[in-house]
């Protein structure tokens, strides 16, 4: 392949990469549905064609800009030492997604957005979170099949997870004392342990 071929690539993902960033801070500032497409090609400094040329519609760059957060989510947290016991195993995930969700206030906040946003059905948002974090529904059919975990459907579990999560982040970030508080920090996982645990 040419050098220039290599540059004209290099350039066009750049610009994807600058309509992601502009998207970011507007559906943060202004909210995901009062954000306009214009309002984000402006703000990355490229023509409004060239959104619609990486992005078929809003809402595709909305899934973009979801997928790339949770790919970056799950780059970062590093998987369990699956010799441990299965508590042990989602005690490691939990704490580091929850350490990802205070590290990145914007795009957590961008997460909470999309939550409540009647646009993005939950189970797309679950999907997605399965993507992130591969090893979460398998380390639920795992601990429901050797019998430590209820066997509820995977779905509620899941949705468990992600609303558990919201909620913890939202609540460590606007009291950050709680979040440096090992006590606390346990008291959040068991309460989510045992929203799920077999009884």
């Amino acid at each position: 392949m040419s050098q220039h071929s290599d540059d004209k690539r290099q350039m066009s993902q750049t610009k994807k990469q600058q309509l992601l960033d502009a998207a970011l801070h507007l559906f943060i500032e202004q909210g995901i549905q009062a954000t306009a497409t214009a309002k984000i090609a402006k703000t990355a400094g490229v023509a409004n064609g060239t959104l619609f040329h990486h992005f078929a519609n809003k809402q595709a760059l909305v899934e973009a800009l979801h997928l790339s957060i949770k790919e970056e989510m799950a780059q970062a947290i590093t998987p369990p030492d699956s010799s441990l016991p299965l508590r042990e195993q989602l005690i490691h995930l939990w704490q580091a997604a929850i350490q990802w969700g205070l590290s990145h206030p914007q795009k957590f906040q961008f997460l909470r957005q999309l939550a409540n946003d009647p646009q993005y059905p939950l189970s797309q948002q679950h999907a997605m979170l399965s993507l992130a974090l591969p090893l979460l529904p398998q380390l639920i059919a795992q601990g429901q099949s050797e019998g430590i975990l209820a066997d509820w459907p995977q779905a509620l579990i899941l949705n468990t997870c992600h609303c558990q999560f919201l909620s913890t982040v939202s609540l460590f970030t606007e009291q950050p004392e709680l979040a440096i508080d090992p006590a606390c920090l346990q008291t959040a996982f068991d309460m989510l342990w045992y929203g799920m645990a077999r009884r």
